[in-house]
């Protein structure tokens, strides 16, 4: 199944997301990933990166599933797919790692309502 690709590597971008703000907060275990570490700020940015991720991936990977199941085309699954793991790459990197970047940020946020809209109007078509 394609969604499946699509899940799997989102769920290992989503653990690197959390494990930084695991890392953010103190564990030592993960403190390679607490490098460029300013304070509160850092922290915050991480953890909006985590929870955006979470807020934004599900619903798009439903909707693949849904169509995937519906025997939509590959092409589409796959583009909306590459959308999503692109847009929340950079949107995670820009948040999660960065003091600020804002090609990464409107980047993607773009690429990841593209994939939204599009999974959206593909289910209703």
């Amino acid at each position: 199944m394609i969604t499946s690709l699509y899940a799997g590597v989102a769920a290992l971008w989503f653990t690197v997301l959390s494990l930084r703000v695991i890392a953010l907060r103190g564990n030592p275990i993960f403190s390679f990933l607490a490098f460029k570490n300013l304070g509160e700020n850092t922290l915050n940015r991480a953890i909006r990166a985590h929870g955006n991720f979470a807020e934004y991936a599900p619903i798009i990977l439903i909707m693949m599933y849904i169509l995937e199941t519906q025997n939509s085309s590959s092409v589409l699954l796959h583009a909306i797919g590459l959308l999503l793991i692109a847009g929340r790459l950079m949107h995670g990197i820009c948040f999660g790692f960065m003091e600020s970047n804002g090609a990464l940020r409107v980047g993607g946020t773009a690429l990841t309502l593209t994939a939204l809209i599009t999974s959206a109007v593909s289910l209703l078509a």
